[in-house]
């Protein structure tokens, strides 16, 4: 009897030992997806401050913009100092602005100008002659197409003529491509000049200078050598 009542004793013992509560370990995620989904509901902190502005994204997380040091220090306190702080940085900023655009122009004129190019030239580009026509040219517009080399001096007294044109007949659309100049030596042109990249072999230019001829009739013509200021504006007559 006493060694019956030893084993029901021993077996409740290791019953309390072993033996535990049920542990859903899935319980608390739905739990926190409704606690997070709560949060969510919940309206943006509203941040009270005179520079502060509250920027919520479409998540609803928010971020603070806050103005430049300079601004903040200059509108607080307006005195020559901070003023002058205040317009350095300003200056900085707007020549930032200055040179994007005139990178944005100067991409934008480049686009539009291999564009005409491509339409003037896919027939045939190398195929200049003193008489023709060239279907896809634009009506009414005149072209001149101006090919220098640095150190020639034919070139340099051409590009005195072209720059003649340029200056006292805007009904003509001029373009310039140099080889060997520098981009701050075309420059210092007049007139709008850039570099040659490989449109001279588009032209099939053999010699220097060379000027090739669109003109409003849908005539065409390729010059080479020095050419005089009314031989050249008879071809757009």
């Amino acid at each position: 009897m006493f060694i019956f009542f030893l084993s029901h004793l021993a077996a409740a013992n290791a019953q309390g030992l072993f033996q535990y509560d049920r542990v859903d370990f899935f319980e608390n995620v739905d739990t926190q997806e409704k606690a997070n989904q709560t949060v969510s509901k919940e309206n943006p902190e509203t941040i009270q401050d005179e520079w502060a502005e509250p920027i919520i994204s479409s998540s609803g997380k928010v971020s603070v913009y806050v103005p430049p040091k300079e601004v903040r220090d200059f509108l607080e306190k307006p005195d020559p100092q901070n003023a002058k702080a205040y317009l350095e940085w300003n200056l900085k900023r707007i020549q930032r602005f200055i040179l994007a655009q005139e990178l944005l122009t100067k991409e934008a004129k480049e686009l539009e100008f291999a564009k005409e190019t491509k339409t003037l030239t896919e027939n045939n580009p190398s195929s200049f002659s003193t008489t023709g026509s060239m279907d896809n040219i634009k009506s009414g517009v005149n072209y001149l197409f101006y090919f220098m080399l640095k150190g020639c001096p034919v070139c340099e007294k051409e590009a005195q003529v072209i720059e003649d044109i340029y200056l006292n007949h805007p009904e003509i659309k001029i373009e310039v491509f140099a080889k060997g100049f520098s981009d701050w030596e075309l420059e210092e042109f007049r007139f709008s000049a850039r570099q040659d990249n490989g449109m001279s072999s588009l032209f099939k230019v053999n010699s220097y200078p060379s000027i090739a001829v669109f003109n409003k009739k849908k005539q065409r013509y390729f010059l080479s050598g020095f050419v005089d200021k009314d031989n050249i504006l008879k071809l757009f007559q």
